[in-house]
């Protein structure tokens, strides 16, 4: 059933959900069984991998939102040949199930993973379909770079990096651990290379204390181990180790995210229902404010973290903060544009010309898309006429504004001309860039009826940066539109758009001041 968000239904962008859930799951060690006590217990000696893990072996763990079940991870793991060499080869499935505004939306992801008897990664593939078509990134790793290649929708792009040569895949965090032997207060800190990011990310790994933990009607002796990625603000997760490797929990506190060891007919089983919307969205104290607002000016309070590091601080919007940096007067206005100043088409300044470049999900240089960013402009030669004109037209002609797609990219999106905010903002920013407009992805909240929800606007320069509306059919977005911390230019994975919802997300309140 379409979701005619005209009528006042709102949405959540799938990807901010789906970035908290796949930051989370990857640090699991999977119960990596291990095979000789003793050899674990040698600090800093690795010793034969046989001797410290059981091959094959496989994991299944139920994954629960605010007590839900919401889906499963699955992993296997046994040895394999690479290139003539014996490794171990993991292969890992996520299947998660959501609702927003009522219609189900499944999310899947499957990945296998390489790493030598020294744990050393050296290849990895994964396959995701948050787009609503599977997306393959695959990974090379071989003296100090890794080679990355990502195909969707027919197109594949490559680019090189180069990462610490001491890099480790994620699923090996328990493990090396273990391998040292578990003692409270133990700390390691590691090069995680992060697959859902596909960048290497600094992970801290300590061993808080002992717990007992019941599994299958039997009461565990466990070890807590808090995993913190230097990411987005500081992303932290705990996971309930047994000291034989096996991992019968873990938890983030964002939305209330469990892992929970099972059995796979368990983890097949029936899936519950959570409603994404339900669960995210901010009541703000005070009058409520009003859409089309040219002023907005609240006070805003962070339960935990830093307001300098949440709010982006741009023409249109400014934050004051207190002396402990967890209260704070947010003010947002629009802007005035004078158009008859702004720079003709197109605009070349080397200085933006990252924000004309064409993404894996902004297609700015596809063919049709090219065509049809002209058909939209005609002859307009002005940036910010053309702007508006781009953001009339997506408005009016994603008819089927619905919530079906988890994150369309800006060529599937045209051709399907359907989807919410996520599918608006990327067909737009494709576009603008297309006929020289530089544009880039804004995230944060906007306010609707009753409750300010997570959001996607895009951003064009037209000799300033101003904030668009396509969604909303708001040329200007409207100062409701509050934006939170988050990259500049989309990467390849997206999910650094995720970083103010991680900020913030059951944390922060906010009272609008008259």
């Amino acid at each position: 059933m379409s979701q005619d968000l005209k009528k006042g239904e709102f949405m959540i962008p799938i990807l901010v959900t789906s970035i908290i859930i796949l930051t989370m799951i990857p640090v699991v060690s999977y119960g990596f069984t291990a095979g000789n006590s003793s050899s674990l217990a040698k600090e800093g000696e690795f010793g034969k991998l046989e001797q410290l893990i059981e091959l094959p072996q496989e994991d299944w763990m139920n994954l629960m939102i605010m007590g839900i079940k919401a889906g499963y991870a699955h992993v296997f793991m046994d040895r394999a040949e690479y290139k003539g060499e014996e490794m171990i080869k993991i292969r890992s499935e996520m299947m998660i199930e959501l609702k927003r505004a009522g219609l189900s939306l499944q999310l899947s992801k499957m990945k296998e993973a390489y790493l030598d008897m020294d744990l050393s990664p050296h290849y990895f593939i994964s396959t995701s379909n948050e787009t609503g078509e599977d997306k393959v990134v695959e990974g090379r790793i071989e003296n100090g770079t890794v080679t990355l290649k990502t195909t969707l929708s027919g197109k594949t792009t490559e680019e090189s990096k180069a990462i610490p040569k001491d890099i480790v895949f994620e699923e090996m965090l328990g493990f090396i651990a273990l391998k040292n032997g578990l003692k409270i207060g133990d700390r390691y800190d590691l090069n995680v290379f992060n697959l859902e990011l596909l960048q290497p990310v600094k992970t801290t790994v300590v061993v808080e204390c002992e717990d007992v933990i019941e599994y299958n009607g039997e009461k565990k002796n466990v070890f807590v181990l808090n995993y913190t990625l230097d990411l987005m603000g500081g992303i932290q997760s705990r996971e309930w180790l047994g000291p034989d490797g096996t991992t019968y929990k873990m938890t983030m506190g964002a939305m209330g995210i469990e892992m929970i060891r099972t059995d796979k007919e368990t983890a097949l089983g029936e899936i519950g229902d959570v409603d994404v919307i339900i669960n995210t969205k901010i009541f703000p104290q005070g009058e409520p404010p009003e859409s089309g607002s040219t002023y907005f000016k609240a006070r805003v309070t962070l339960s935990s973290g830093d307001l300098a590091e949440t709010f982006m601080n741009t023409e249109r919007q400014e934050i004051a903060l207190s002396s402990d940096s967890q209260t704070g007067i947010l003010q947002v206005r629009t802007l005035d544009i004078a158009e008859q100043f702004a720079p003709s088409l197109p605009i070349t300044d080397r200085e933006l010309s990252e924000f004309l470049n064409p993404t894996v999900y902004v297609q700015a240089d596809d063919e049709s898309i090219k065509k049809q960013a002209q058909e939209i402009i005609g002859g307009e030669t002005n940036s910010w006429r053309a702007a508006t004109l781009i953001c009339e037209w997506v408005h009016e002609n994603i008819k089927d504004k619905n919530l079906k797609v988890g994150f369309g990219s800006a060529k599937q999106t045209l051709e399907s001309l359907e989807g919410d905010c996520t599918e608006h903002t990327v067909l737009f920013i494709a576009l603008a860039r297309a006929v020289g407009i530089p544009s880039r992805i804004c995230a944060g909240l906007v306010y609707q009826r009753d409750a300010f929800y997570y959001h996607f606007w895009p951003e064009v320069y037209v000799g300033k940066w101003v904030s668009m509306e396509p969604t909303l059919g708001q040329i200007q977005a409207d100062a409701t539109h509050i934006q939170l911390a988050g990259g500049k230019l989309e990467s390849e994975s997206a999910l650094e758009f995720g970083e103010g919802v991680l900020r913030t997300l059951n944390r922060l309140q906010i009272e609008r001041m008259q």
